[in-house]
């Protein structure tokens, strides 16, 4: 597709966008990602979650297996509790991205140094990533609590946090944040470095042959989202597993893992994880993008 210029980029680290802006446009992103990918996140977590070697468990047999015993609606399991987190998870994350990366954008013009564009974006990435795991963790261990029921009827999400709250006390909603920052983190700070590399990229396409990819927002999240995945998924599975373990100390939950399934088990339930993570970040950075622009262009035509 020709174009007089390329579409703008407002996670860019020279970008001007208001916690304001970023708040509304990524409750949005969170909201629609998370509509579109609820049954794909379910299996997910079923894979993650399975305790034993079984050389059935597949993508196909699992999804049966829960359909034939649950029905079509265990696909939403925990529905609820996710799109809380994912509206507070998208608000948190991109708020504080933009916070952040105006505040360390003037940090460097006020001492007089300069980090990479790169640099500044895995950093300023890992800080929301950080910011947003502690404050949507409670609702993340909800989610999961809720998704690994094999109950043929709904748990309510006020059942399953008394029930929380009653055997670990309210540490019990934190179980597993450890490696979840580090996760969470890291995946954050991966995904924002590879959009911007990608972003970069196609820009450069876009002067050399002035031409732009269609949908440019969307096919960089999705590279963004399958990198940071890839890298970041045996922390993932670990951060899973801590959270329904009554074992608190994540060597031990890791040893045991490596025990009884091996490497593998740390990345059973990849493929079908790649297979969300991957159009929910297509989702999130396109629909967070064009809510900016949208609401710019509104606010100049009232």
């Amino acid at each position: 597709m020709k174009s007089a210029s390329p579409r703008e980029d407002h996670l860019l680290k020279n970008s001007d966008v208001s916690a304001v802006e970023s708040l509304v446009a990524g409750s949005i992103s969170g909201a629609v990602a998370r509509a579109i990918t609820a049954p794909l996140d379910t299996i997910k977590i079923r894979l993650q979650l399975l305790l034993t070697h079984d050389k059935n468990s597949t993508i196909s047999l699992t999804v049966k297996k829960l359909l034939r015993r649950e029905g079509v609606t265990a696909l939403w399991k925990g529905n609820v509790p996710a799109e809380i987190l994912y509206v507070l998870y998208g608000a948190s994350q991109f708020t504080s991205y933009s916070m952040l990366n105006n505040g360390l954008r003037d940090l460097q013009e006020s001492f007089g140094f300069t980090m990479s564009r790169l640099l500044h974006t895995f950093t300023v990435g890992c800080g929301a990533g950080l910011a947003s795991t502690v404050l949507t963790y409670p609702f993340d261990m909800l989610r999961t609590r809720l998704a690994a029921s094999e109950a043929k009827q709904f748990l309510s999400m006020s059942k399953v946090a008394k029930d929380i709250y009653r055997d670990k006390g309210a540490l019990g909603f934190f179980a597993g944040i450890r490696p979840s920052l580090l996760s969470i983190v890291a995946s954050s700070g991966l995904f924002f470095w590879s959009y911007s590399l990608a972003r970069s990229t196609t820009d450069k396409i876009h002067e050399q042959f002035g031409y732009r990819i269609w949908g440019v927002e969307a096919v960089c999240g999705f590279i963004a989202g399958s990198t940071a995945k890839a890298i970041t998924f045996p922390l993932d599975t670990l951060r899973k597993r801590m959270q329904i373990s009554h074992e608190r100390n994540g060597f031990k939950v890791f040893r045991a893992n490596y025990r009884n399934h091996g490497l593998f088990g740390f990345y059973r339930g990849f493929l079908v994880s790649l297979m969300k993570t991957a159009p929910t970040s297509a989702i999130s950075v396109f629909v967070y993008e064009y809510s900016i622009s949208a609401t710019r262009k509104a606010r100049v035509l009232l």
